[in-house]
């Protein structure tokens, strides 16, 4: 069975930033992502509370 996979925007906030990565917490208790700064896109200084848009899919086992 092949299941189409399409990405879905969440959104969240900026709960916590250190010298590499932003921790983000999305709503909808989706739950907590750690990302690199190198990842995250942006032309202003990043601060706690901005709010975050990410696209994310399923996981697919193969």
């Amino acid at each position: 069975m092949d299941v189409q996979i399409e990405p879905k925007l969440l959104t969240g906030k900026i709960v916590e930033i250190t010298e590499m990565s932003a921790k983000i917490e999305l709503k909808g208790k989706m739950g907590i992502l750690h990302l690199p700064l190198r990842s995250v896109f942006t032309d202003k200084k990043l601060e706690i509370d901005d709010e975050v848009e990410i696209y994310v899919s399923y996981a697919k086992v193969l």
